[in-house]
């Protein structure tokens, strides 16, 4: 168990993060193409691949200029909505962490309440519209509830993982608002919302590794 993470853990956790998002290509264009363009896991794939590319090739003096180099590279060569707002999210997180030299529980709240920040900003979204949000607003909130209760990471990290899936869980039930999936109404109801699938598959990651 990692009470606290370290530059060289965060780049541990990216590397572990593309393989699991490649390996998982086919779920989320499954998810995607029922309500969405379908374009979510090739998406992923490109852009985590040139992710994995990047860290292996390069050494990183600190957390911000590597959370910042991931988002750099996803923006070479992936294009899409998720992908726009994931680039939002990792750019919102390496300027957080600008001071910091570990994660601890605390600044991890910090760093997801500024990607949940950025998103809604970007995106214009609320939790409610069948988005990612409906997933990442919960993780944040089990976060910032976990630090304020002094938890150490990776009981932090469960508890944000387990909060994420039952937030994309409620999704299916929900009719999208939003984007591509709003024109189509109350046919999205019943399905899952890819991005906040997505989310759970990224905390489902870090929390593996962290644990």
């Amino acid at each position: 168990m990692k009470n606290q993470l370290s530059t060289e853990d965060i780049r541990q956790m990216m590397l572990q993060l593309s393989d699991h998002m490649i390996s998982a290509e086919t779920m989320l264009t499954n998810l995607d193409s029922a309500i969405g363009d379908g374009d979510l896991g090739m998406t992923m794939v490109i852009g985590f691949t040139e992710i994995k590319q990047r860290i292996l090739g390069e050494s990183f003096g600190s957390i911000s200029e590597l959370l910042l180099s991931c988002a750099d590279a996803f923006s070479q060569k992936a294009a899409s909505t998720f992908a726009t707002l994931l680039i939002t999210m990792m750019k919102a997180a390496g300027k957080e962490a600008e001071s910091f030299t570990f994660i601890d529980t605390l600044k991890a709240s910090r760093i997801f309440d500024a990607a949940v920040a950025s998103v809604q900003k970007r995106g214009k979204a609320q939790p409610g519209d069948k988005t990612l949000l409906d997933a990442l607003v919960p993780a944040a909130d089990s976060l910032r509830h976990s630090a304020e209760s002094g938890l150490l990471l990776p009981e932090a990290a469960v508890k944000a993982q387990e909060s994420a899936s039952a937030g994309a869980e409620n999704t299916i039930n929900m009719k999208a608002r939003t984007g591509r999936s709003g024109y189509l109404g109350d046919r999205t109801i019943g399905q899952k919302d890819p991005g906040a699938a997505a989310i759970v598959l990224i905390l489902q990651s870090f929390t593996s590794y962290i644990v």
